[in-house]
């Protein structure tokens, strides 16, 4: 369901409760994988740490992690910085993709994995109990049942506090959901995916499971600052993804243009005007940002106070025309 308006717009930060939990996060959520110099080129450990920093005295204090980004140094990263701030911050992580020396990774939630992993997650981010602990892919190899009891004895030990998934299909949510409840689905979301308004988030909408979008900004392709065909470093994954070819670029970024008189009309960027987008849905009570310095995180926080109108609403669809729902 469609919230009427975007109350208070992003102000000086809103704060949402993730559903049926005690959760209450910034709509901005600080996404670690950029940080963590993995597949998106090279980061510097100064600049991410005070980029974290940055994020907190603007009024963000839910921070989104995986395990696997930077085989554990985005985790890393996090403790050393929050260790002594764990009552002012929440903490997501991620477990399921396991990686070997060669940093080769592969889909793992078998019970004996989850309890090692969750362990090396504790001793990263030097706390004795994760907020929000996801199962980052589906696995197919692994029954859920079984990977939902493990979860089911973490949250009985105190090491977790609440599960949520990621990447989850409505089946996927589903079948976890009968061991298990989910508080919440963290996916791929937004002008240049909108699949998920055909299944996963009505379904989410009737279940109470909060939806946690990330690429809210499409790889930034979304923000209005790129002006024609990129050009990443070795390593970055973006120059392998097919919305950054040349013609679909081009077809996205001529869309992104027209956005931009409708965020004069709000005295806002384009990037705020497409967040103020994703907020637009009731079970979306933060969107994932990730930054690597601190003006990309501030632009998110920006001090804005707008309703997004219903009229504006229907524009910003047109232009970014939903898949055929056989595709979802």
């Amino acid at each position: 369901m469609e919230k009427n308006y975007i109350e208070g717009g992003l102000g000086e930060m809103n704060y949402n409760y993730i559903n049926k939990t005690e959760l209450k996060v910034s709509e901005i959520g600080f996404g670690t994988w950029p940080i963590s110099g993995h597949g998106m080129g090279s980061a510097d450990e100064q600049q991410s740490l005070h980029t974290l920093f940055h994020a907190r005295d603007r009024g963000v204090n839910f921070f989104d992690t995986a395990d696997m980004y930077g085989f554990g140094y985005a985790e890393t990263l996090l403790g050393k910085v929050f260790k002594h701030h764990k009552d002012d911050v929440i903490i997501a992580t991620k477990v399921g993709m396991q990686w070997d020396n060669q940093g080769n990774l592969r889909k793992n939630l078998r019970a004996d994995y989850i309890r090692q992993a969750c362990e090396d997650s504790l001793k990263r981010l030097q706390t004795d109990r994760i907020d929000l602990y996801q199962l980052h892919w589906p696995d197919p190899e692994t029954p859920l049942e079984e990977t939902m009891e493990a979860l089911s004895r973490l949250v009985d030990q105190g090491k977790v506090r609440y599960v949520g998934v990621s990447n989850f299909s409505v089946e996927e949510m589903k079948e976890a959901g009968k061991y298990l409840p989910l508080v919440s689905n963290q996916i791929e979301y937004s002008l240049l995916e909108r699949s998920p308004e055909n299944e996963v988030i009505p379904y989410a909408s009737k279940g109470q499971i909060s939806i946690l979008p990330y690429k809210i900004l499409g790889r930034g392709i979304l923000t209005g600052k790129f002006k024609g065909v990129a050009h990443f470093e070795k390593g970055d994954w973006r120059s392998e993804e097919e919305i950054f070819k040349q013609e679909q670029l081009a077809k996205s970024l001529a869309a992104v243009e027209q956005l931009r008189p409708i965020a004069e009309s709000y005295g806002c960027s384009i990037s705020q005007l497409v967040i103020a987008w994703a907020l637009r849905w009731d079970m979306v009570p933060s969107v994932i940002i990730g930054a690597r310095r601190p003006e990309q995180i501030s632009e998110s926080c920006a001090d804005l106070n707008f309703s997004l109108h219903t009229e504006h609403i229907s524009q910003i669809n047109a232009l970014f025309e939903q898949p055929d729902k056989q595709n979802n």
